[in-house]
């Protein structure tokens, strides 16, 4: 008797156990299947760039990369706690509503590096070595850590001079990282196709090579480019009649949304207008855009014309209300950029360029948020963001 009770209590457990796993099981398919849902208009990807910690002179995206993996003295480092600091950044990103991060990874930025790092141009270009691939793929990994998709940036040869070389740069990187992380891939930087030929052309080379790749892995991912903010409506639509031509199978029209032509002290509805015209026209592609760049950048004290960061928050108060307050579109928003990209050790150097970072600095290697960050996390984080900035 007691051993008929032992078995039927043993059974018991046994589907009890079975049951549990099972429902681990799906609970954890359901979960990477979310992980993997791309935008849609009631969930938009809320992404960040991410290059910069403390100034772009010691802890720019290179050099961070080098000291996560071989240590603070690395690059010649001169500053502690590289690692910290780009912990707490994940964290503050995370926290701040923020799901996709967008990583660059550029030919040029190893090669300004070289000295500095100890770099080798021909371990870097055309292929990039194992060695440099370990210290990409770990910064991938802590990215991925913090439950965040990864958007990467695969920029090559300057001046776009060299399709068929910048096609083995990016498969080496592609075949050398842990590509389970990431989640949109685009190739090239600030590609303007309908305003230049030779860049037309690299782009025709480059993109349907990995649309259509004869490896699996690789023809599997998700594939655009990056493009500039068009400076008036006739090159925008110019720019949308050529990738519908050339590129109708593309789900996602590439777009970067700057706007700095309005004065100081216009109102966020004065930016809303001004960028409601331009989305009128990307519109018209009849896809969802991918807003792989929006940002402002804030004025140098040497300029003649002073942008503050009130009109920073009213760029990006329009910005919010022209995409997702009235008819909201499906879309995926990057802006640039998390962290301080000031030359902290020179800041003479700022120029026209700088600033955009939406972290001041960082104290206690946490960083120090700016009212603009605020203003995104607010967007991020909150259902009723349009009703209240309408209200307000």
């Amino acid at each position: 008797m007691k051993k008929t009770f032992f078995l039927l209590y043993k059974t018991f457990i046994y589907r009890q156990l079975l049951g549990y796993s099972a429902l681990l099981m799906c609970s954890f398919t359901v979960q990477s299947q979310e992980n993997n849902v791309l935008p849609s208009v009631s969930h938009p990807a809320k992404g960040v760039n991410f290059f910069y910690l403390n100034g772009r002179d010691q802890e720019d995206f290179v050099q961070v990369a080098e000291k996560l993996f071989f240590g603070d003295n690395a690059c010649k480092g001169i500053r502690a706690d590289i690692s910290e600091r780009f912990e707490n950044s994940l964290k503050e990103i995370k926290s701040a509503g923020f799901d996709w991060v967008r990583l660059l990874v550029s030919k040029d930025f190893y090669n300004i590096y070289a000295p500095r790092c100890g770099f080798s141009m021909d371990e870097i270009y055309p292929v990039l070595a194992d060695k440099h691939l370990s210290v990409l793929a770990q910064l991938v990994g802590k990215v991925a850590e913090h439950g965040l998709k990864i958007e990467l940036v695969l920029s090559g040869t300057r001046w776009f001079a060299d399709p068929r070389n910048d096609v083995r740069f990016f498969e080496s990187i592609l075949l050398g990282i842990p590509l389970e992380h990431v989640n949109m891939i685009i190739l090239g930087g600030d590609v303007q196709p309908s305003n230049a030929q030779y860049q037309a052309d690299w782009l025709l080379q480059v993109l349907p090579h990995f649309l259509n790749h004869k490896h699996s892995s690789l023809a599997s991912q998700n594939y655009l480019f990056d493009t500039v903010t068009y400076r008036n409506k006739d090159q925008a639509l110019a720019y949308v009649k050529w990738v519908k031509k050339h590129f109708p199978q593309l789900s996602y029209l590439p777009v970067n949304l700057y706007n700095r032509t309005l004065p100081p002290s216009s109102s966020w509805r004065d930016y809303s207008t001004a960028l409601k015209e331009f989305i009128a026209i990307y519109k018209q592609a009849n896809l969802p855009l991918w807003i792989d760049e929006y940002g402002f950048r804030l004025s140098n004290e040497s300029e003649s014309v002073q942008y503050t960061e009130a009109d920073r928050v009213a760029y990006l108060k329009g910005f919010y209300h022209a995409l997702s307050c009235e008819n909201p579109i499906t879309a995926a928003y990057f802006i640039w950029t998390a962290g301080n990209d000031r030359h902290v050790s020179f800041p003479d150097k700022d120029t026209d360029r700088t600033p955009f970072g939406l972290f001041r600095g960082y104290e206690n290697n946490k960083p120090i948020t700016t009212t603009a960050w605020d203003e995104v996390a607010l967007f991020n984080t909150t259902s009723s963001y349009c009703e209240q900035l309408i209200k307000d």
